[in-house]
């Protein structure tokens, strides 16, 4: 029998399951920069989150760069790359990357991206987690139109 993994709504438990969004401030990030979300205080503790990501280009990037989408934990005494509580600018070294947006050269478009924190590498999300966005391009962002958004996932049960 396959194991399935089912989606926990933050905040409720009926249909439809609605993402939450991240607390974080894209617009016009600079080349090169890397943003961490607000934390998420995660008192349940699930163990895993969907988190979706959509960045919008302002000039044109160079094509094949990359927007970089990484996890941030806090452990109480020790934090991911010492990210603070809040949306800020974060001195990305050592954060686990959860995965990668490939960008064209197209003025104003918007760039998407899914990813799983489950995977087994990663670990738990622990107590409080996050996300940060590295701009790895040679642009900056546009002023508006960017999304970060997470469900918590739990592992199912063989049915």
């Amino acid at each position: 029998m396959a194991k399935f993994t089912r989606i926990i709504p933050v905040g409720q438990f009926s249909s439809p399951v609605e993402e939450e969004p991240f607390d974080i401030d894209l617009n016009i990030l600079s080349a090169g920069i890397t943003r961490q979300s607000a934390m998420i205080n995660n008192y349940e503790d699930y163990p895993a989150a969907l988190i979706s990501v959509r960045i919008k280009s302002n000039i044109a990037p160079e094509a094949k760069r990359t927007y970089n989408v990484y996890l941030i934990r806090d452990m109480g005494n020790v934090a991911d790359d010492n990210a603070g509580d809040d949306d800020g600018l974060l001195n990305l070294l050592n954060s686990p990357l959860l995965g990668t947006i490939i960008v064209t050269n197209t003025a104003t478009k918007n760039f998407y991206g899914i990813f799983y924190t489950g995977v087994k590498d990663l670990g738990p999300l622990g107590h409080k987690w996050g996300i940060a966005i590295k701009n790895d391009t040679d642009q900056g962002l546009a002023s508006s139109g960017h999304y970060a958004g997470y469900i918590y996932m739990v592992p199912g049960t063989d049915e």
